[in-house]
């Protein structure tokens, strides 16, 4: 039997995957319980209202962001110290063009999620928060490869990045390349 924690986390997953694969109207409380593997009613313990429901995955995608990122961090770290700066740039560059397939469901929810805190007020702020998570690893690898960062070339890299992977997960466009995220933080350099 799972713990309450280990509960309450299965549902965030679940919210999280059903944000992605059916958008914000396919998140009701029993399409969660059953994505969970849960007895209905559920998430509803848990969560008594969608928009409780939404802010909490909301949060809990920003920790996942905020993890991918200090993994990504510790990598490049690792990679630096054994080969030198060309091999931990190289390492990012291959870990952001791969998590484009590896985190597709985390990457719809934040778009998901962002766009639903612009039209409901119950979810104000969420869009802000995840931006934030987003665009800590985009800051962190301008600086790397611009030597250099400021809050408008975060957010130009940031809305670059962000349309090249937009395009790439609604089947608009191939999947990005190390070799094109490159020149999108050279640009900016």
């Amino acid at each position: 039997m799972m713990e309450k924690q280990q509960r309450r986390t299965a549902i965030l997953d679940a919210t999280i995957t059903q944000l992605a694969r059916a958008g914000l109207d396919g998140v009701t409380h029993r399409a969660v319980d059953l994505a969970a593997g849960l007895p209905q009613g559920s998430t509803s313990y848990y969560f008594a209202k969608k928009a409780a429901l939404l802010t909490a995955a909301a949060e809990h995608l920003g920790d996942l962001l905020g993890k991918d990122c200090d993994a990504l961090q510790l990598g490049f770290a690792e990679h630096v110290a054994r080969d030198g700066m060309e091999a931990g740039i190289a390492f990012v560059g291959e870990e952001v063009v791969s998590y484009a397939e590896t985190a597709q469901d985390l990457y719809l929810a934040r778009i998901e999620l962002t766009l639903a805190s612009a039209r409901r007020e119950e979810l104000a702020g969420v869009g802000d928060m995840l931006t934030r998570a987003a665009r800590r690893p985009i800051e962190f690898f301008l600086e790397l490869v611009a030597k250099q960062s400021s809050p408008e070339k975060i957010d130009t890299c940031a809305g670059l990045v962000d349309g090249i992977m937009l395009m790439y997960v609604t089947g608009q466009g191939p999947k990005p390349t190390q070799d094109q995220l490159r020149a999108v933080f050279q640009a900016l350099g």
